[in-house]
């Protein structure tokens, strides 16, 4: 049903279309494009300046743009340069045609626009522009050509007269040919596979010199796996944006119209992709990546044609999902939850974008004070009418379509955090089900190790499996994953949440993972974590239950440290241990229906990584065909040594814990039920 709701949608879009809807055909039988810039108009240049010259937010824009070495980067162009060079070489160029044009739009700078000039002639000397090929000869554009098309499209509308008639014209018809038709026939390879004779790496780039690991890379099945993630956001956008700028210029052809059509149904497709409140599951980082490119083809598509696309998804949600996968540290004010690939964050331009669609106060200001920075999009799409509202800071329950949840007391550095990725598969996710996340106190306490190797090569691809998040082994063994031959695609690994809710003073919920390690141990029956938040001492009560059908078995529960920097330890001993960090520390205090050792260990990878992220071990003893294992964590700041906690287990199955806090306290009554335990709260 919902795939024939999907398959009406598109109907209704394309019959719009024809019928006008932003496309005007004249008596001459030309599409009409309106007046006006793709991105931008004349008349709102004097408000870019304003904000970029005056409005201390976008100083550090302004740093940054300003402070490009403009002489090495002209010696790059004219003696280092490497026109196969599409790893980092092409973008690295487009990169800086783009950056220099925007500080020419936002401060005049002729040399800039000059070095934008010399950029783009460079750019027309690379012979391909991506380093995909199909069926062994074809260019197919993935991120390179779409990245060269923006900067070739945003360079032809900054630089205007500029550049000459006759320039202007030969730089549009190499990126027509080298950065939009490859973009059209990667998207055209997903939506119609069959008809793809075959995706490699161009062995002529020097992109496998830098990633020799992919030689063995399988990309057989990446038309149908990239047809759902950020690589059909990157070319769909740039297909759209490079489309309108042709054609704006050098007018409609058959060439315009299939690209079109192909950007807009590509584009469309993402409604379903997108959860419907708003969430992405590839991540922030990726969230960001995908959101920029359509909301640059929808804000081009309905500026100069009229088609207006800006419904695509739950925007509001999406700004949400955003705001809540965030975790301010001492170290990183914008730091993210990093589950799976998520790296660095979302930048401010997609929220200011949202902001000046819906009015919300609260996007704008999780754009002005958590997004990971200010870029030139930003400056476009920012609207200072616009006031910022800070969302309450108390404690609440956040879970997403995606069945991520998080519990926190608010969004400052010092408030906690509590995040567990449960839920279903997704590019570039890691063998995280269950996998926790805590900060407090402006540290990373219990973390997700950050960005390991994307190539299955790497041995430390062992970072991306069970073994290396925050989470529960049988044996030593994880759940299901890939096994890295088709990249950093989705497993079939399914975990769920099947409780929650917020009560006065805490937070609870339980995730079933039973699914994930099922694919791997088919002797296991159940595999739940309980979680409970108690916010005003605070703590973390976590409650694991495996359970197998026939043969006994040991359970391990690992708790990775935050070491990037070098500053954090784990000490352990008896049946506890201790993470520090530099301004917060968490003692943890452990108890199982068996007898326990916990131990403090590093991954065996390289000695580099290992040492990032040591992690803490806490394993049963005895192999049993049902382990339970109960975890105590209590944050505190660095020094403080007043929180404490005592488990006693009783007759029966059940266990009391007394939490202790200065001069706050709870207990909690813990029963062992099935395979989901049952507790009791109170606070004194």
């Amino acid at each position: 049903m919902k795939r024939i709701i999907f398959i009406s949608l598109l109907c209704l879009l394309f019959i719009q279309i024809a019928q006008s809807l932003g496309f005007e055909k004249e008596q001459s039988g030309t599409i009409a494009i309106k007046n006006g810039g793709v991105f931008f108009d004349e008349e709102d240049i004097p408000a870019f300046r304003r904000r970029f010259q005056s409005d201390p937010m976008f100083a550090s824009l302004k740093a940054e743009l300003e402070g490009i070495d403009r002489k090495a980067e002209r010696k790059f162009l004219k003696k280092e340069v490497r026109y196969n060079g599409h790893l980092y070489d092409i973008a690295r160029v487009s990169r800086i045609a783009q950056k220099m044009a925007f500080l020419h739009l936002f401060s005049g700078d002729k040399d800039a626009a000059n070095l934008a000039i010399e950029c783009v002639r460079t750019l027309m000397r690379f012979p391909n522009w991506d380093y995909f090929l199909d069926g062994g000869e074809i260019i197919i554009g993935l991120q390179r050509a779409p990245g060269a098309t923006v900067a070739v499209s945003v360079c032809v509308e900054i630089l205007g007269d500029l550049v000459s008639d006759e320039e202007r014209r030969a730089w549009l018809l190499t990126m027509g040919e080298r950065g939009v038709e490859p973009s059209y026939k990667s998207i055209y390879g997903m939506r119609y596979p069959d008809k793809v004779k075959g995706w490699s790496l161009d062995p002529t780039s020097t992109y496998l010199e830098h990633r020799p690991g992919d030689r063995g890379l399988d990309l057989s099945r990446w038309p149908i796996i990239l047809n759902t993630i950020n690589l059909k956001a990157v070319p769909a956008g740039a297909l759209a944006i490079g489309a309108l700028t042709y054609q704006k210029y050098l007018g409609e052809d058959d060439n315009t119209r299939k690209w079109l059509e192909q950007a807009v149904f590509s584009i469309s497709t993402f409604r379903d992709i997108f959860e419907h409140d708003g969430s992405y599951s590839e991540g922030v980082s990726y969230a960001n990546y995908t959101t920029l490119h359509l909301v640059q083809a929808i804000s081009g598509l309905k500026k100069l044609t009229g088609l207006d696309l800006s419904d695509l998804l739950n925007w509001s949600g999406y700004a949400t999902y955003l705001r809540e996968m965030t975790m301010p540290t001492h170290a990183n004010p914008v730091e993210i939850i990093n589950f799976s690939d998520a790296g660095g964050g979302a930048t401010s331009a997609v929220p200011f974008w949202v902001a000046s669609q819906t009015f919300d106060s609260q996007v704008q200001w999780y754009g002005k004070t958590l997004a990971k920075e200010h870029d030139e999009w930003s400056v476009l799409w920012y609207n200072p009418a616009i006031t910022a509202e800070p969302v309450a800071n108390k404690p609440k329950l956040w879970k997403s379509d995606l069945d991520w949840i998080i519990g926190r007391d608010g969004y400052g550095i010092n408030d906690l955090v509590v995040a567990m990725r449960s839920g279903g598969p997704h590019n570039h996710e890691h063998a995280d089900r269950n996998s926790i996340i805590v900060k407090c106190f402006g540290e990373q306490l219990v973390t997700d190790p950050h960005r390991p190797p994307y190539s299955f090569t790497d041995p430390s691809w062992m970072m991306r499996t069970t073994a290396g998040h925050s989470a529960i082994l049988i044996d030593g063994a994880g759940h299901q994953y890939v096994d890295g031959s088709e990249g950093t695609n989705a497993s079939q690994a399914v975990a769920n949440i099947v409780r929650s809710g917020h009560r006065k003073g805490y937070s609870f919920w339980a995730s079933d993972a039973t699914q994930a390690y099922k694919l791997v141990i088919p002797d296991v029956k159940s595999v739940t974590r309980t979680v409970v938040v108690l916010y005003d001492i605070p703590a973390v009560v976590l409650l694991d239950k495996v359970q197998k059908i026939d043969h006994p078995s040991r359970i391990q529960a690992r708790f990775f440290g935050y070491n990037n920097d070098g500053n954090g330890q784990i000490t352990a001993g008896g049946s506890e241990f201790r993470i520090n960090r530099p301004a917060a520390q968490m003692h943890a205090y452990c108890v199982g229906n068996s007898e326990l050792t916990v131990t403090a260990n590093k991954l065996p990878i390289p000695e580099e990584k290992a040492n990032m992220y040591p992690f803490a071990e806490v394993s049963t003893q005895k192999a049993q065909t049902e382990s339970f294992l109960i975890s105590v964590l209590l944050p505190e700041p660095k020094n403080s040594a007043q929180a404490t906690s005592e488990i006693q287990r009783r007759e029966g199955d059940s266990y009391i814990i007394e939490i202790q806090n200065g001069n706050k306290s709870a207990t909690c009554e813990i029963f062992d039920t099935d395979e989901l335990p049952e507790y009791k709260i109170i606070f004194r």
